[in-house]
């Protein structure tokens, strides 16, 4: 359901009301004997708590961030601040996530000095907390600017229609380990633009991969929980073995595997357990990779500091951003919102995502 900005005032100021009413009620409710009475106030009462509820479900619908209404009630509370940092892609993607991003760099730094040339990381993360944007976020701030070389030290696919993005593809993953293998054989060819008939394993001991200057090459793939195979550690160990044919004296190769687990920040069952403790182990194997997990909720504070650090410091103008962002949220995420003070990834990057859009016009 689609509606104007005069009805979602008019829902605001009659709930409004309707609030300030139903608490007048229930005062006058409580100071009431006769019978006769008290059930006339508690029918009126009934009354106005289902219209109540109908109000707050409309609002709840013009709120919707994923709508244009909802986006353009953000957008209006965001024009008013006063943003004076340029902003780059990173921007989309670099709220929160420090403690993981530390150890993602003191664990790139260390397969650095052992000459590591093929890097993987596993990020195992709900999808609502948004693991490939700490992946991105490790691409753009840690390899581009911790490493002081620039973007063109870094290959990797960028999605024009995401703002240039990094391109996450789904993991070649097939009925068996070997048809895995063969499914991601196809794809490398596809990828990396080999000839259609030429052999995988001489393409790999050739090293024929994009040369972005000899630095980094990024391949980023994602998987469901449901998708999850018991022969995967067989699978990822062959990965492994053929991509270590590689000489030493080509590109860095980094590939991320994000493994989405619905509801892993609340809790963890027995499935997303024995997926853990596989990838857990396959890391203590192959000492070139990484599991990093879990990926939290956001603190609000986090997000204020975010707005601070690109030079909004008046958190009076802040403010009308965040209730916006807070208005419509399904009752577990508000529920968490009142308990913790977080907002789910996904809801951060949306505000992310509409102040690069306004300040990079």
């Amino acid at each position: 359901m689609s509606y104007s900005y005069d009805e979602i005032t008019g829902f605001e100021q009659e709930l409004k009301l309707l609030v300030q009413k139903l608490a007048a009620l229930r005062t006058a409710l409580i100071i009431k004997t006769d019978e006769a009475e008290k059930f006339k106030l508690e029918y009126e009462i009934r009354q106005l708590e289902s219209r109540e509820i109908a109000l707050k479900k409309n609002l709840s619908e013009a709120y919707d961030l994923g709508s244009d209404i909802g986006k353009n009630r953000l957008r209006g509370k965001i024009k008013t601040l006063k943003i004076s940092e340029p902003m780059g892609r990173v921007h989309l993607v670099n709220c929160n996530r420090t403690e993981v991003r530390d150890r993602f760099e003191e664990g790139f730094d260390h397969r650095q000095n052992m000459g590591a040339h093929n890097h993987f990381y596993f990020l195992s993360a709900c999808p609502t907390q948004l693991p490939p944007s700490l992946g991105e976020r490790m691409v753009y701030e840690l390899l581009a600017d911790w490493l002081e070389e620039g973007p063109d030290a870094v290959y990797c696919r960028l999605d024009p229609k995401n703002h240039d993005r990094v391109k996450i593809e789904k993991l070649p993953f097939g009925y068996s380990a070997e048809k895995s293998k063969e499914l991601f054989r196809e794809f490398c060819t596809r990828w990396f633009g080999w000839e259609q008939n030429r052999d995988f394993s001489e393409a790999i001991t050739a090293n024929q991969l994009p040369k972005a200057r000899n630095k980094y090459s990024i391949l980023p793939f994602y998987l469901r929980k449901n998708d999850w195979k018991p022969f995967f550690a067989e699978y990822f160990d062959w990965i492994a073995e053929q991509l270590a044919k590689r000489p030493k004296d080509g590109p860095v190769l980094m590939i991320f595997i994000v493994l989405y687990h619905e509801g892993l920040h609340r809790e963890c069952d027995e499935k997303s357990e024995a997926i853990l403790q596989s990838v857990d182990f396959l890391c203590q194997k192959h000492p070139n990779a990484g599991h990093f997990y879990p990926l939290e909720p956001v603190l609000i504070s986090d997000l204020r500091d975010w707005f601070n650090d690109l030079g909004e410091q008046n958190n009076a103008r802040l403010q009308p951003v965040l209730d916006t962002l807070a208005e419509g949220l399904p009752e577990e995420e508000l529920q968490q919102l009142k308990q913790s003070k977080k907002f789910n990834m996904d809801r951060v990057e949306l505000v992310q995502e509409l102040v690069f859009e306004l300040y990079n016009q």
